[in-house]
C-alpha cells in the first residue's frame, strides 16, 4: 500500500478547500447574484484548486541535477513555477477583497485593501533585489 506524502496532503487540502470555498460562494451567488464578494470567492476557490494541482506537479519534480537539458523539463518547471506564483497572486487579491466585502467594507476600500495586500510583498521583493544589487556593486568596487 502506497503512503500519502506531505506534498500530496497539501495538494489534497488545497483542492478540497478550493472546492469548499466554491460551493459556499456559489450558494451565496444563487441567493444574491449581485454579491461581488461571492464572485471574488469563486475566483479564490478556483485559484486554490489551480495552486493545489500545480503544487502536485512541483512536488513531482525530480531532485537530480543531471537531467538531459534537451528533454524539455526546464520549460515545464518554469511554467509550473509561474502558475504557482500567479495562483498565489490571485489568492492574495481575492481573499483580501472577499474578506473585506464579507465584513461590509465599501467596494473601493475593499479594492484598495486588496491592492495594498498584493502590493506589499511585491515592494518587499523589489527592495530585496535592490539591496542585493547594491551589495553586489559594493563587492565589485572593493
Amino acid at each position: 500500500m502506497r503512503r500519502i506524502t506531505l506534498s500530496r496532503w497539501i495538494t489534497l487540502v488545497a483542492v478540497l478547500g478550493g472546492i469548499a470555498i466554491d460551493c459556499i460562494a456559489v450558494s451565496v451567488i444563487v441567493r444574491d447574484p449581485s454579491s461581488d464578494g461571492a464572485w471574488a470567492a469563486v475566483l479564490l476557490g478556483v485559484s486554490f484548486v489551480v495552486w493545489g494541482i500545480a503544487f502536485a506537479h512541483l512536488a513531482d519534480r525530480p531532485d537530480t541535477e543531471d537531467e538531459d537539458e534537451d528533454a524539455g523539463k526546464p520549460v515545464r518547471v518554469d511554467r509550473v513555477d509561474r502558475l504557482i506564483a500567479s495562483a498565489l497572486t490571485v489568492m492574495v487579491f481575492t481573499a483580501a477583497y472577499a474578506i473585506a466585502r464579507w465584513h461590509q467594507v465599501p467596494v473601493w476600500w475593499a479594492f484598495g485593501g486588496a491592492v495594498i495586500a498584493l502590493g506589499l510583498p511585491m515592494v518587499n521583493r523589489a527592495l530585496d533585489r535592490r539591496i542585493a544589487r547594491d551589495e553586489q556593486a559594493e563587492g565589485t568596487a572593493d
